[in-house]
């Protein structure tokens, strides 16, 4: 199983300017049979996850491990987190012969990406940048090998802070998981940190690959087609402020900018960011989709039939893997980010 090379990928990812954080990896790691943690203060046993017993096992799956647990030698909830899973682990999925089974803890992304600071800051787009660029295979190999016959796995990992923008963190762990071991079943559960709230306790969150992964909530949909292709073709004669941009022609851009600004729908230039992969014909709210992997783990989708029909876009996105790019997406002039905001994109361009 290749090493990740987290202090790399975190430097691509974000600016820190100077701040220290951990790169050290939290072991998966066995800690005992169930009968002996829940309502016990502490967990009986810390060991690698290799050291398992053979009888069944509750695999919890977390998405990465934060301060705590980085304190002394790492060790996936040593804090807050793993009080909650002591004192409420029985109510959440009312496992019939707990003394059957021990507990496995496993993180998706065994590395800090909160980098130490609060989750909200970096911990989605750190996660999602590593998840792409070699985390989700570093996971998969790693629960292969801690899996067994008669396992029960429990998808705990939060959906994350930018889950209306971005799928949900732990939709991207299920989804691996069930491509991987279409074999298994999980237990959706939310994180161990919501079960102070009792409501919270029992509750399976829905699995989506949508954003706004919002247990009980209505997945937002795509706009009509006829709506889009109806836009598209408003905004067709405003493309060469597109084809100057490519070419570079900075004054003529911003002349025709201006000339834009008159006109319902402006282009929305996204920030320089590598373009990691390419996903063709992906499924995207019922749509097929090109779907660009970008370098901070996001990811920005056009839906092909209407946008990109003779493949073009597409052919140059290709060309452009690896490379550092600009995307453009057309909003409504008196509603600024409503296309941009969602992840569209309607062309790509090779940034300078």
């Amino acid at each position: 199983m290749e090493e990740l090379n987290f202090e790399q990928i975190v430097g691509n990812t974000v600016s820190l300017a100077g701040h220290r954080f951990d790169v050290r990896a939290c072991p998966d790691q066995y800690l005992g049979a169930l009968s002996e943690i829940i309502g016990k203060p502490q967990f009986p046993l810390r060991v690698t996850a290799e050291q398992r017993t053979r009888q069944p096992f509750l695999v919890m799956i977390l998405e990465s491990p934060h301060v705590d647990e980085f304190i002394g030698d790492p060790g996936p909830a040593k804090g807050f987190t793993g009080d909650m899973i002591r004192n409420f682990l029985q109510e959440a999925i009312n496992l019939q012969d707990v003394d059957g089974f021990g507990l496995v803890l496993v993180n998706a992304i065994q590395h800090q990406c909160s980098l130490g600071m609060s989750t909200s800051e970096h911990r989605d787009k750190i996660f999602r940048a590593v998840w792409a660029q070699g985390g989700q295979e570093n996971f998969v190999s790693r629960l292969r090998s801690v899996l067994r016959p008669g396992d029960v796995v429990m998808n705990c990992c939060t959906k994350g802070n930018d889950f209306e923008l971005n799928t949900p963190l732990r939709s991207l762990v299920e989804a691996s998981m069930r491509h991987h071991f279409p074999e298994i079943q999980t237990i959706r559960r939310m994180h161990p940190a919501s079960w102070r709230t009792k409501s919270w306790r029992g509750v399976a969150w829905r699995y989506s690959t949508e954003a706004k992964d919002n247990s009980g909530a209505k997945t937002e949909s795509q706009p009509p087609a006829e709506e889009l292709e109806a836009r598209n073709k408003e905004l067709e004669s405003q493309l060469i402020l597109l084809e100057k941009l490519a070419t570079k022609d900075h004054a003529a851009f911003k002349a025709e900018t201006e000339i834009a600004e008159i006109e319902r729908s402006v282009a929305t230039l996204s920030a320089p960011d590598a373009l990691v992969t390419i996903k063709e014909n992906e499924m995207v709210r019922g749509s097929s989709c090109t779907v660009l992997v970008m370098g901070d783990g996001s990811q920005r989708h056009m839906k092909t039939s209407t946008f990109d029909p003779d493949g073009s876009i597409t052919t140059k996105a290709k060309s452009l893997v690896g490379s550092r790019i600009r995307t453009t997406c057309w909003d409504p002039k008196d509603s600024p980010g409503r296309w941009s905001s969602q992840g569209y994109f309607r062309n790509i361009y090779a940034a300078e």
